[in-house]
């Protein structure tokens, strides 16, 4: 087995590779082919209300790409033909996307995606033609890398390492608010704002402080002011996200239990915590890196590089708390998250060795693997397409 989780811990500190942005907030739409305009991108959310059963057309695959490698991109795999395409943005636009694609977002007509060191976020129609890019720069011009979006009623936010979250109008393309998060006189650690969600008319904001915070910010999306911190495990960044459930679920990576330097009493794990949005309470779940929902499940990948013999992929039941092993991860080299296609089940998951470039293992439910299909470097992320 070759787990290169040193690698991979380092590379997501640098990058942040995962997703913010809820399916749960993606009005249905067409994939590539797709004839956009400007218009009010205010619709519901992606759930089906006539009764029908969900349809997946596709999916849009971000390419996280090389530090300073400035090779960031977007595929789309389609589900009829089973053919993953090359890289959309390039095609459309005549250039790369940029350094770092951080997060992708798509939400009414439009895709967002924010390139962390690239300082900026591309806003595109459905076939990746650029309709807008917004520099993202602190006060006096300096670059600011954008980390990862939500989006909420009519709105996107992305955070950003000057300590805040932007809010984006979806029809002007225009960035209409920004609010700080980082108070005066704020506790060490209370830094490097990262995954961000929208529940009950709150914004939920994991607080890393590059590995030394542990805070949730909440922000109410009304007013768009903090209403408080919360206190949390160790170093939250990557994950955080609403479930079907209606609870709010993020992961705090810890302080990579096993290191030489420290003392068994003195690990913290990489954990799951749930919160209400009714009360903001918070309860730890179990152990995880990676998580992805669908339903009343949770698909999870474990792992502390100094401890591989704790390395799992398992199935948690939201409802009895029920666990049930999934895949072998021995079968994977270097593990980078995973996505659920919301009607066949069907689990993507990233498996990005430094470096190279991306498999992506498709499993059933049922952790029976059905096929693999190379991607692009540093694959860390899918947001499926539905009718």
């Amino acid at each position: 087995m070759k787990l290169n989780w040193y690698k991979l811990a380092i590379m997501a500190l640098a990058l942040g590779v995962f997703t913010a942005c809820s399916e749960d907030d993606e009005p249905n739409g067409e994939g590539p082919g797709t004839e956009t305009g400007g218009g009010d991108d205010t619709t519901g959310g992606g759930d089906n209300t006539g009764g029908e059963p969900v349809v997946t057309l596709g999916a849009y695959v971000l390419n996280t790409g090389n530090w300073d490698g400035n090779d960031a991109g977007i595929q789309y795999l389609d589900f009829q033909t089973g053919e993953l395409s090359e890289d959309l943005y390039a095609a459309a636009n005549g250039e790369g996307l940029g350094d770092l694609g951080q997060d992708l977002c798509v939400y009414g007509s439009k895709i967002y995606v924010t390139v962390s060191n690239s300082s900026k976020v591309a806003i595109m129609d459905r076939n990746c033609r650029l309709l807008k890019s917004i520099s993202v720069t602190a006060s006096d011009g300096t670059p600011i890398n954008p980390r990862y979006m939500t989006a909420y009623e009519g709105k996107v936010y992305f955070t950003a390492y000057d300590g805040t979250v932007s809010r984006i109008d979806t029809t002007s393309m225009s960035v209409d608010g920004k609010l700080n998060l980082i108070d005066a006189g704020a506790q060490t650690g209370y830094d490097h704002p990262e995954a961000i969600t929208a529940a009950n008319g709150k914004l939920y904001v994991n607080i890393s402080g590059y590995g030394s915070g542990k805070w949730l910010s909440v922000v109410d999306v009304a007013s768009f002011t903090k209403l408080k911190d919360i206190e949390i495990v160790l170093n939250p960044y990557t994950q955080c996200i609403t479930a079907e459930d209606g609870y709010v679920y993020f992961v705090s990576n810890g302080n990579y239990a096993g290191k030489p330097s420290l003392t068994p009493e003195q690990y913290v794990y990489g954990t799951m915590q749930r919160l209400d949005p009714e009360t903001d309470q918070v309860e730890q779940v179990c152990r995880a890196t990676y998580i992805a929902n669908a339903g009343d499940k949770m698909y999870i990948l474990y792992s502390e590089y100094y401890l591989p013999e704790v390395a799992r992929a398992y199935v948690r039941d939201l409802k009895t708390g029920v666990e049930s092993e999934f895949i072998d991860m021995a079968d994977l080299q270097s593990a980078n998250g995973l996505a659920v296609d919301p009607a066949s089940g069907d689990v993507y998951v990233f498996d990005a060795p430094y470096g190279a470039a991306s498999d992506v293992h498709v499993y059933g439910a049922d952790g029976t693997l059905k096929r693999t299909f190379e991607a692009g470097m540093s694959t860390s992320k899918m947001v499926f397409v539905t009718k």
